[in-house]
């Protein structure tokens, strides 16, 4: 399960700011649980355990912690809202990115092994039948050439750049 980093944040009445929770309690529950019946698992920033639900400061503001979930509610008394952990989100979103870059790369990686096999299967098929020829896949610069069972092939004794086939 992954943790989600946030911040010290302010209790703070979202309809007043004028309210703000000191030194109060103020309980961490899911998004959805808006009657905060189930306190979540909390750690400290070091990923030890951590009490919920948590106390705030003298000027309103909660420790910093880590919770299970990317969103949590807080509720203190009649006040509640959300607290958003940017941060681990975004860690997700990279992770996610770097999967899916690495998955691009598996995946051309695997469609010119793919190529390779081909093009090489191609040219053993021409060279079985015979009076074939094809670019060497492995090397470009290679034009591999076969001929029918009684031909030949030599080099040209005027010109070293030349082959001459018998058929």
């Amino acid at each position: 399960m992954a943790d989600y980093p946030i911040g010290m944040e302010l209790v703070v009445d979202p309809d007043n700011p004028m309210n703000v929770v000191v030194n109060g309690s103020v309980g961490i529950y899911a998004p959805e649980d808006t009657a905060g019946t189930t306190l979540l698992p909390l750690k400290d920033l070091n990923g030890f355990p951590l009490a919920n639900p948590l106390t705030s400061n003298a000027y309103g503001f909660t420790p910093g912690f880590l919770a299970p979930l990317p969103q949590v509610r807080w509720k203190s008394g009649e006040f509640s809202n959300v607290y958003n952990s940017y941060i681990g989100l975004r860690d997700e979103a990279v992770a996610a990115k770097n999967a899916a870059q690495d998955a691009q790369a598996e995946a051309a990686t695997a469609g010119a092994n793919a190529a390779d096999a081909a093009a090489a299967a191609q040219t053993a098929a021409a060279v079985a039948q015979g009076g074939g020829f094809a670019i060497d896949p492995t090397n470009p610069n290679v034009l591999l050439v076969s001929t029918k069972d009684d031909g030949t092939v030599e080099v040209d004794p005027a010109n070293p750049n030349v082959l001459l086939i018998t058929v």
